[in-house]
């Protein structure tokens, strides 16, 4: 890939970034399918065994889905990045395209997963044993995947790569099922907008999420 196909998509992807998931925090929630297909079966008025992952999504995180490496002497900081791409200014003198290909797997699925509140369908901890091991969860669908960790600073779960992956190949097994996903703003105390549900499931039922959200104010 070229340095300007690269800042077109990267372009694209920011704005995305912005419009989706910027200063937003996620709560998936989620299990192994067959424990909780067993339950709603049986029509149980509360359903357990629900983990619940929360991510944040900083203006910082952005850069480190690209798969570039600025360049120190055109770009102050992350954020410096993701500006100059919300302003349609970044330029071929601002990043170095990885040497190892990973900067063309990550932009072939950018776009797609900046819709992940929408599109992630799994969730586990990362087990693939590759040299640049630093994720802790990752969560997407057959075509792609985020990768998580926690920030030392803030000690929030963050985004901090992609992976042009099966979900599967990289999570450990027994695989877990995305059932919900919320979205709410950075400073707002409780969850209320419902990105995805899955049929059958009442937000109410779920043990243990009150703690995460407003259930009257919840809206898809």
């Amino acid at each position: 890939m070229n340095k300007k196909k690269a800042i077109s998509i990267i372009i694209k992807a920011a704005r995305l970034y912005h419009e989706n998931l910027e200063d937003q925090k996620v709560l998936f929630v989620y299990g192994i399918p067959s424990e909780i297909r067993k339950q709603l079966e049986n029509s149980n008025n509360t359903i357990s065994g629900l983990s619940f992952y929360e991510t944040v999504f900083y203006r910082s995180n952005f850069l480190h889905l690209t798969g570039v490496k600025p360049n120190k002497n055109a770009v102050g900081s992350s954020i410096h990045f993701y500006e100059k791409c919300l302003d349609g200014r970044l330029s071929e003198n601002d990043f170095y395209l990885s040497s190892d290909g990973s900067t063309d797997q990550k932009l072939d699925v950018i776009e797609n997963i900046m819709n992940i509140k929408k599109v992630a369908a799994m969730i586990g901890d990362f087990t693939d044993l590759g040299p640049k091991l630093f994720s802790e969860k990752i969560a997407g669908n057959t075509c792609a995947c985020m990768g998580f960790r926690k920030d030392s600073y803030s000690k929030f779960n963050v985004p901090n790569t992609l992976l042009k992956k099966d979900v599967r190949e990289v999570t450990s097994r027994p695989q877990q099922k995305i059932f919900v996903i919320m979205s709410k703003s950075y400073r707002a105390d409780k969850y209320t907008v419902i990105e995805k549900c899955d049929k059958g499931i009442r937000i109410e039922n779920i043990d243990g999420i009150m703690g995460y959200v407003n259930i009257l104010d919840a809206v898809m």
